[in-house]
């Protein structure tokens, strides 16, 4: 029975708890379950900074520059309501973004949680695909230490 499943571990990475937040969010719309636990852990996931160099504090994936644009494709159809002209507010407008969606799931506003569940897939498909291409390319890296000045003529 849906209602079984738990949220995920907080070790969990994005990937795992971005999805198990779309499929608790559907759940949740299909009145299959009464809340979705993983969508506040994908939250409290991208607001919490990682491990870092030699234990120092890291940097949240939401206070990370480098994941602007990963957040910016992941808000698809939803950034109209979003409009950041600087990338130094769109910390602040995702955590207003993200408040908003958690209130409206726990109100189970259907609109939120359809919006909730688009970012969650919208969020996992960019994060796929960004492991993919950095797997590509350290394979690409590692197959290159082989070619030879002699096997590439």
């Amino acid at each position: 029975m849906a209602n079984d499943v738990t949220a995920p571990e907080p070790t969990s990475g994005p990937i795992d708890v971005s999805i198990e937040a779309a499929l608790e969010l559907d759940e949740l719309k299909e009145n299959l379950r009464q809340d979705a636990p993983a969508l506040s852990v994908l939250f409290e996931l991208l607001r919490t900074p990682g491990p870092a160099f030699e234990g120092r504090p890291g940097v949240s994936m939401l206070a990370d520059i480098r994941a602007f644009a990963l957040f910016r494709d992941s808000l698809g159809q939803l950034k109209p309501r979003i409009k950041v002209s600087d990338y130094r507010q769109i910390q602040s407008v995702l955590e207003e973004f993200f408040k908003d969606l958690e209130s409206g799931v726990r109100a189970r506003q259907q609109d939120k949680i359809d919006q909730a569940k688009q970012f969650c897939l919208a969020m996992n498909a960019n994060l796929v695909a960004r492991q993919m291409s950095e797997i590509y390319a350290r394979r690409e890296r590692s197959d290159s230490r082989y070619v030879s000045y002699e096997s590439a003529s």
